[in-house]
């Protein structure tokens, strides 16, 4: 190939790259904008300048076009924050709470809307993972079940759905989001710590508090 060729040919790829995420981005405006369950096509293409069939040179399937989309969220408007352990939780959450206050009807679409959803559903599987990983640590000596249980309340606590709500049906600002949050994720960590220990020690959960209780009422008898 030749240098003109190769010209030529970086230029295309840069010509498709750009078109590629005006189409994205386009549709993330879409889905903020309409907040719907579903996204049309057309509105796309339109909002993209771009013909429809455009869309699909670039995205074989819907499915390809969320993804990215999701992708291109995370990147470029709330941010994944790494980490590894669950006590850096409850400062990652209040700083995504700021975020979703920058951008409530994108956080609001991806969280309740058919649409969202599946924009969000590859980066959700991320961070399921990423919450399993952390919470390993705190749980190795509890039943399966108590592990599932532990890692799914922390996943959920941590999650645009829980500021949605709470945002719409109390009517509470960020900060007061953020401080119920860290309220909740605190005291499940000091609970699943406390419970790995009495498993690892063999006792049950909350054994040594009724032994407590047990001798009282016989010292007072």
């Amino acid at each position: 190939m030749s240098t003109a060729e190769r010209h030529g040919a970086s230029l295309r790829d840069e010509y498709a790259e750009m078109t590629r995420q005006r189409i994205v981005a386009a549709f993330v405006e879409t889905l903020e904008d309409e907040a719907a369950d579903d996204i049309s096509m057309a509105a796309v293409a339109k909002r993209a300048k771009v013909a429809e069939r455009t869309i699909y040179r670039h995205f074989k399937t819907r499915a390809e076009l969320f993804a990215a989309a999701g992708e291109w969220i995370e990147n470029n408007v709330f941010s994944y924050i790494p980490f590894s352990s669950p006590d850096e939780l409850p400062e990652i959450f209040r700083k995504l709470c700021k975020r979703f206050d920058r951008h409530p009807h994108l956080a609001r679409a991806i969280a309740m809307t058919r649409a969202g959803r599946q924009v969000r559903a590859g980066f959700r599987r991320h961070l399921i993972d990423q919450h399993r990983k952390a919470m390993a640590p705190l749980a190795r000596h509890l039943p399966a079940k108590e592990v599932r249980q532990a890692e799914a309340l922390a996943s959920y606590l941590n999650n645009v759905l829980a500021w949605n709500a709470m945002r719409e049906d109390f009517g509470m600002t960020s900060g007061e989001i953020a401080d119920a949050i860290e309220w909740a994720l605190t005291t499940l960590l000091k609970d699943v710590r406390q419970r790995d220990a009495a498993a690892s020690r063999g006792a049950k959960p909350g054994k040594s508090a009724r032994k407590r209780t047990a001798a009282a009422k016989v010292t007072a008898e």
